[in-house]
């Protein structure tokens, strides 16, 4: 009898999800989407897209255009979600060729007294800005958006540059309940696609025809439709949330117009370096230098060549501010250098000449940062590089420089800049490539000398030594702080302790020293007192403690943190119980720790090490992963039990 209940609740279930009305059309809102409260897909959702349609096809009407229609409908469901109603759309200009927006319509949808209300998106809230010379941004905010709504926008851009199609994303940070698109090519362009990501995709390839009465031609047809899409969401363990989307990308191959000779587009590196070398970019590294006499001087200095470089270095970081963008290409490196301001290429131009006039070896090296995704492995392409550094061979050693980041050094580079793709400038083969993410060896270590008083305070000095990336990550930290004692009342937060005073040694090198002399009470209980294994916890929380993980696991660079402390406490007390000495390590000694700790009379010794010893882990790696830094955690929270004897 209840299974036979059951049965007849869920056929119940069944019909009423099935006669729930949803629109695909644009301006109809239906009331079961405004009483929709959650997505059963996705119940902690803040919101979900309804529906998104993307129509893309080849308009000759006139003259040769890419016409790219959007349409979208989204579900707000909490109040977090009520910033899917800002919007942004990128249109790029670069010298004859433009993109135009147009049509774009957006409303948003609230029941009031049980009517559907809707609210237009005014021009008042429409905004443009100029990002590059290359981008503008659309802005808008469409009005009235609140937890219960449903919006829909649409827009039209019509853009000129027909060789390229742009990315279509499935997976959005929202989960998606129904997606699909089209694209339709002239038969004349010839395509290759590439899928990315982990949703699986169903891509329908077929032929189409093209007739406007003057122009009659066959169609390659690209479609696919997606249902219940799983958000995307990105997290301090990826470099690129792009990298795994699941989106489609289109590739021109060869184009072959009747009467015109045919024409391949398929980029290798070598065709890559071929365009660079007809450039700007090429004529830009042959700049004059515009510091000739402090170069002179290096040169002539009677230090090591290492050294001369190093200096040269600085000179540049010195002389031009960097304005916060990444560029492959410059306007002008001398007139960066004269305004004393540019972009990432103005002053690494400015510095490949530097080092080329003061007699080194010195090359470009193309990369993506790492926010901007990974260089492509299997499709060569100039539109993936936004940035370069200088490599300097030096006796056989490689050099890497950076001269847009204040505090980079040599083989010590903003971590954005940490790629595991890069491409050394005019090298056409696989021996091209170079791994950016361990070209130095980094260290962070503490130690802590203290003597805990008859009264239970803790009294000592800690000292702190950052080693090449661990030092350019605290000279960038400390820099934001106003003041030294801002700064104080942040390390007495980190720790829970009293500062009386810091000293910072060598702030812009390789080696950072910093010396804090500090008091603390310690936690006690009638004869007990209680210190931290590490007497500082090293890791409160383990950040990768998610049952499941789709993605990989990828680390800022590699790094060993080591702790070394030496407490004294009064002849009357003994440690009572301390944890157990251990080593552990996992992924292949991918990540490894090790915790001693000994008493001896008054004297308690306490030695620790964690290594990240290589950047990505693979997604079957990750309950290793996630189970090595639970038992870390968990290890950083025990505690030392001192008991004061009578």
């Amino acid at each position: 009898m209840k299974r036979t209940g059951f049965f007849i609740l869920l056929c119940l279930l069944t019909q009423y999800a099935l006669a729930q009305n949803f629109s695909q059309k644009f301006g109809k809102v239906t009331a079961d989407e405004l009483e929709m409260t959650a997505y059963d897909k996705a119940p902690d959702a803040e919101a979900v897209i309804l529906y998104e349609n993307v129509d893309m096809y080849y308009d000759m009407s006139n003259k040769i255009n890419l016409v790219y229609d959007y349409k979208i409908k989204i579900k707000i469901l909490t109040k977090e979600g009520t910033s899917n109603g800002d919007g942004e759309i990128i249109l790029y200009n670069r010298g004859s060729s433009d993109e135009f927006l147009s049509g774009l319509k957006a409303s948003s949808y609230n029941l009031v007294d049980g009517k559907i209300v809707e609210s237009e998106l005014k021009k008042d809230y429409i905004f443009k800005e100029k990002i590059d010379d290359k981008r503008t941004r659309v802005k808008f905010s469409i009005p009235e958006v609140k937890a219960g709504s449903v919006i829909e926008y649409k827009y039209r851009i019509t853009s000129d540059y027909i060789f390229s199609i742009p990315d279509l994303n499935v997976q959005h940070s929202i989960p998606v309940m129904y997606s699909k698109f089209k694209v339709s090519v002239p038969e004349y362009f010839k395509f290759s696609l590439n899928v990315k990501g982990y949703q699986r995709l169903n891509i329908l390839r077929e032929k189409g025809n093209y007739n406007t009465g003057k122009y009659f031609f066959s169609t390659d047809v690209v479609s696919c439709e997606a249902e219940h899409v799983p958000a995307l969401k990105g997290d301090s363990h990826l470099w690129c949330l792009d990298d795994f989307k699941t989106k489609v990308e289109f590739e021109l191959s060869s184009i072959q117009i009747p009467g015109q000779m045919y024409k391949s587009y398929s980029n290798s590196w070598q065709a890559v370096n071929e365009m660079l070398e007809k450039s700007d970019f090429n004529s830009n590294l042959k700049t004059s230098y515009p510091f000739k006499k402090e170069v002179i001087a290096i040169r002539e200095s009677n230090i090591s060549d290492k050294e001369k470089v190093r200096n040269i270095l600085k000179l540049v970081q010195s002389k031009i501010k960097y304005n916060g963008k990444y560029a492959l290409s410059s306007g002008s490196p001398r007139q960066a250098a004269e305004k004393g301001t540019g972009s990432s290429a103005d002053i690494n131009f400015v510095l490949h000449s530097a080092l080329r006039d003061a007699g080194f070896d010195a090359v470009p090296v193309l990369l993506n940062p790492r926010h901007f995704g990974r260089l492509p492995l299997a499709k060569p392409t100039i539109e993936k590089i936004n940035a370069f550094i200088v490599r300097v061979t030096l006796n056989g050693e490689y050099l890497y420089l950076d001269g847009a980041h204040l505090h980079s050094d040599i083989n010590v580079l903003s971590p954005d800049l940490l790629v595991d793709r890069a491409r050394i400038y005019k090298v056409n083969d696989e021996n091209g490539w170079v791994n950016l993410t361990d070209i130095s060896k980094s260290v962070s270590s503490i130690s802590v000398f203290g003597n805990i008083s008859d009264e239970n305070e803790l009294s000592g000095t800690i000292r702190r030594t950052y080693t090449n990336q661990a030092a350019y990550s605290f000279a960038n930290s400390y820099e934001k702080y106003s003041s030294k004692e801002e700064y104080i009342e942040a390390v007495e937060k980190e720790f829970s302790i009293n500062v009386s005073d810091i000293q910072i040694t060598d702030i812009d090198s390789l080696v950072i020293t910093e010396t804090i002399l500090f008091t603390s009470a310690i936690n006690s209980t009638g004869e007990y007192a209680y210190l931290n294994s590490t007497v500082f916890p090293f890791m409160s929380e383990n950040k990768l403690k998610q049952q499941e993980r789709i993605l990989p696991v990828e680390f800022n660079y590699p790094v060993t943190y080591n702790i070394n402390c030496g407490i004294i406490f009064p002849p009357s007390c003994t440690v009572e119980e301390k944890p157990e000495n251990i080593s552990l390590s996992a992924c292949e000694d991918g990540v490894k720790y090790t915790y001693i700790s000994q008493s001896t009379f008054s004297n308690l010794q306490i030695k620790f090490s964690y290594a990240v010893n290589r950047l990505v882990f693979a997604v079957n790696e990750y309950a290793d992963l996630s189970a090595f830094h639970g038992m870390l955690t968990q290890m950083s929270d025990s505690q030392i039990v001192i008991k004061k004897n009578q």
